[in-house]
């Protein structure tokens, strides 16, 4: 696939979802409700998460205007993965608007919860119990393998990793929240993908 088009479709793929998501944080964060970040996530998670999912959201911003600065950054494209990495992001916006509609105001960016929170199992809710990250894993992967760059592709899986802590202690909280109307939810829910069974 030539520069000029992965760059396009790049642009056409990563500013939508961003735009969606920005808004929807704003809409949150308007509640004006405090809770603790960094001590209930752990440091080495929070920071992990901050670093490498900035650096994900930064590099992904400059891409499409300056493909040149991620040369040294980038592997030998091959179409078959570039067309794979397009669709897995494709996807992903749909996800994302499901996510982002359905979570709504209760949507922060820690483990804690919101002073009135409530327990969303609505729209994609219903069969993934964090649809967000799986949103964001699948839709920064498909942007690594469509643009051809192995840097964005190992900040993925540092995310990846650091979210599968995260949600140990993210699902505690929601069980002390919620109690057995969380336990019952997490029986027939996957926790990044559908249960299949």
């Amino acid at each position: 696939m030539s520069e000029p088009i992965v760059q396009l479709i790049f642009a056409a793929l990563f500013f939508p979802l961003l735009s969606i998501g920005v808004y929807f944080r704003l809409q949150a964060n308007k509640q004006q409700d405090h809770f603790e970040r960094m001590k209930n996530e752990g440091r080495i998670t929070f920071l992990t998460l901050r670093i490498c999912g900035g650096i994900l959201w930064i590099m992904a911003c400059l891409f499409p205007w300056f493909p040149g600065m991620f040369q040294p950054v980038r592997y030998e494209p091959l179409f078959a993965l570039q067309i794979v990495g397009a669709i897995l992001s494709l996807l992903s916006i749909p996800m994302g608007v499901s996510v982002f509609t359905n979570i709504g105001k209760n949507i922060t960016d820690t483990v804690e919860t919101r002073k009135h929170h409530q327990l969303v199992t609505s729209g994609i809710y219903r069969y993934i119990r964090h649809p967000l990250y799986t949103t964001g894993i699948l839709f920064f992967v498909g942007l690594g393998m469509l643009s051809s760059n192995w840097l964005i592709l190992l900040l993925s899986m540092a995310v990846l990793i650091s979210l599968s802590i995260r949600t140990v202690i993210e699902e505690e909280k929601l069980i002390q929240e919620f109690g057995d109307q969380y336990t019952q939810y997490a029986r027939q829910t996957g926790k990044f993908f559908p249960k299949l069974m």
